[in-house]
């Protein structure tokens, strides 16, 4: 239970907005931690970046009972502590290791991780003695009681319960916290009308664990929507060329707990077999329930089984947006998986990627949003360029040469960025000689002659008729007739040109 009123000591809001807006990073993520995750300080001197989920925006909290070793309480983060996250994250040394302390110690320290007296001091210091880490707490415990939240939640946010009595509440929904949370950051209509017209700038702190880089280079917009779009469990289509990233974003998307990933939409039958196989490993109980055959594998009961009813199982077997399938691509998706897919995508979670996507067969797309990833601009593209360089930059003789040769033969496709770079690392020395050899053809452009060759055929047709006109009355109706010559004979291909052919 929350501490009875004698003991909770709350933090002013003057005070509070000091923690808030905090010119240290550090500090102002440990207050926040506290103030609006409710955190004990020795749970936030124990943090690491294992422990954050950044795509759904919660901190897992790990007890710190011994009886309760292993057990963790998620809690979803405000807007403020994901920013003061994002801040500090950005400076963390050794952030992509999820073992890495998020406050580590310091120089000459025995311990691995930031002592707990040193954030007590401070808060006390910034406070001019009148809170502690406690009352920071406290004033978060408060709040969300204050607030009509059910006493639940409040509990389980705050981790009070013993492990029996945590089972219970282990049943309430994480929307409900979400809400409570959510609850903190209620805002005055003149700050609605503001940020309508002055929107903030995304946060994204989106790992990458996966892929050719270990590392996001621009795409700040694309993953803010990615995250957004995930979030709330909206159908996704991340559209472009070949070698623009989609796989990149797609082999790092953590957003959900239930991931099925397949390369594309063919061999249905065993796609879906294999995802009813992988419901079963998980939740056996359910998959017992639907065949209700203990004796017989889940694997032999749907081997045989039709699309159709391999759809509706999966549907029976699982609540909707538990889910997300990503597909990697649905550029030749065939009419039997756009039939799929078009069953699949009111309850399940989506993401698909694609080069281009035929108007005829983007039936199945009509929930889905659209990210549309386009080539790096000049100083992005330069700068993953040097990145994946520098290990051996010393052997470039001339490095703006280096950089603007890279940039014309790729204009800021990912892929062949890396494939150059890739290329260049091989030699010994790089001279400007050999910048210049080296071309990544797969990156110029491919002019389609078609349209030169019909023009020239039409003009000149255009200019025989009119030539034997000139000089007598008839000049108009000669002119009009070879007009119409072309259009009945090369009509049609200029239709079909310009006809829209893809999503």
């Amino acid at each position: 239970m929350i501490e009875s009123s004698k003991k909770i000591r709350l933090v002013p809001s003057n005070y509070q907005d000091i923690l808030a807006n905090h010119r240290n990073r550090k500090t102002k993520l440990q207050a926040m931690l506290m103030l609006d995750c409710g955190l004990r300080v020795s749970e936030v001197v124990k943090l690491k970046v294992k422990h954050f989920d950044f795509y759904r925006r919660v901190v897992n909290v790990e007890s710190l009972k011994k009886r309760e070793s292993g057990v963790f309480r998620p809690i979803p983060m405000t807007d403020r502590v994901f920013a003061a996250l994002a801040d500090w994250y950005e400076r963390m040394p050794d952030r992509k290791n999820p073992e890495t302390w998020l406050f580590p110690a310091g120089k000459g320290s025995h311990k691995e991780h930031m002592d707990r007296k040193q954030v007590w001091r401070r808060v006390k210091k910034w406070t001019d003695g009148v809170a502690s880490p406690h009352d920071l707490r406290h004033t978060f415990a408060t709040r969300i009681v204050s607030e009509g939240n059910d006493i639940r939640v409040a509990q389980k946010l705050l981790g009070h319960a013993s492990q029996t009595t945590t089972e219970i509440y282990l049943h309430v929904p994480q929307e409900q916290l979400r809400r409570a949370i959510r609850s903190l950051e209620r805002k005055s209509w003149g700050e609605k009308v503001f940020e309508r017209f002055f929107p903030k700038k995304p946060i994204h702190i989106l790992p990458v664990e996966k892929g050719l880089t270990k590392y996001h280079i621009g795409r700040k917009d694309e993953l803010a929507k990615l995250y957004f779009l995930s979030e709330r469990k909206i159908n996704t289509l991340i559209i472009g060329p070949q070698g623009i990233g989609k796989s990149h974003l797609a082999d790092n998307y953590t957003g959900s707990e239930n991931i099925i990933r397949i390369d594309e939409m063919t061999a249905i039958n065993k796609m879906l077999s294999g995802w009813i196989c992988a419901i079963s490993e998980k939740f056996p109980e359910r998959t017992e329930m639907l065949y209700n055959d203990p004796e017989k594998p889940v694997a032999d009961i749907v081997e045989k089984k039709a699309i159709k009813f391999l759809v509706e199982d999966l549907i029976a077997l699982t609540t909707k947006g538990e889910w997300t399938l990503i597909i990697d691509d649905v550029s030749n998706i065939t009419p039997r998986g756009i039939n799929t897919l078009e069953r699949l995508k009111n309850h399940f979670h989506i993401i698909c990627c694609a080069r281009k996507v035929e108007v005829k067969k983007g039936t199945f797309l009509s929930n889905f949003e659209r990210i549309d990833l386009k080539p790096l601009p000049r100083a992005e593209a330069t700068e993953l360029a040097m990145k994946l360089s520098r290990s051996f930059l010393d052997k470039v003789e001339d490095i703006e040469a280096f950089k603007n040769h890279i940039w014309e033969n790729t204009v800021g496709v990912p892929l062949f960025i890396y494939e150059m770079v890739e290329r260049y690392s091989k030699e010994e020395h790089i001279s400007l000689e050999i910048v210049k050899e080296v071309r990544h053809t797969a990156a110029v452009p491919e002019t389609n002659a078609a349209p030169f060759v019909i023009g020239f055929l039409a003009s000149f047709s255009v200019l025989r008729y009119a030539a034997r006109a000139i000089g007598g009355d008839m000049t108009p109706i000669y002119i009009l007739t070879a007009i119409g010559m072309l259009f009945l004979i090369f009509g049609r291909q200029f239709i079909t040109a310009t006809k829209r052919k893809y999503v």
